[in-house]
């Protein structure tokens, strides 16, 4: 009988213990929580619709699509969609695309002379003034911004970008 009174109280102190770290946890999550509605969602694509403005950088918007490439020196995914870029664009001419090239340093070079042949490259810092007209989106993004500057569609990817054929 001393046994079974044993195993009970164990059980009883087993069950006890579960239940304080159950409510520790619980306390957590909803502290956690209280943290996360303060966080505030990272910057998305700069959507459609939006009027561009206010930029001084040497760019116009003259024909029906332009295509805008944003690429950053510091982003590895950059790299691997810049030629992918290059290659999508060449059709078009530089004057119906612009890449835009963030950051600085000898990529910023390799970016620069990798876009020069099939766009018009702007290069600027994070504070610059074309990137600010677009939100300051995550990086690359790829947009197409009609003759009003008015961008018409906006994608991670150049195969998610519906690029127009040369018109």
């Amino acid at each position: 009988m001393s046994f079974l009174m044993a195993a009970v109280v164990f059980v009883g102190v087993l069950s006890a213990v579960n239940l304080f770290l159950l409510l520790a946890v619980i306390r957590r999550l909803r502290a956690h929580a209280d943290v996360l509605k303060h966080v505030t969602a990272p910057p998305a694509f700069t959507p459609p619709g939006t009027k561009l403005a206010g930029f001084t950088a040497p760019v116009t918007f003259t024909s029906a699509a332009t295509v805008v490439g944003m690429f950053s020196t510091d982003c590895s995914a950059c790299d691997e969609h810049l030629p992918v870029f290059a290659e999508r664009v060449r059709h078009l001419g530089r004057d119906r695309v612009v890449a835009l090239v963030v950051g600085g340093g000898p990529k910023e070079q390799t970016f620069t002379a990798a876009l020069e042949d099939v766009a018009t490259v702007v290069t600027e810092e994070r504070d610059g003034s074309l990137y600010a007209a677009f939100g300051r989106p995550p990086f690359p993004g790829f947009y197409l911004v009609d003759a009003e500057g008015t961008v018409t569609a906006s994608a991670h990817s150049t195969d998610e970008l519906p690029i127009p054929a040369n018109v």
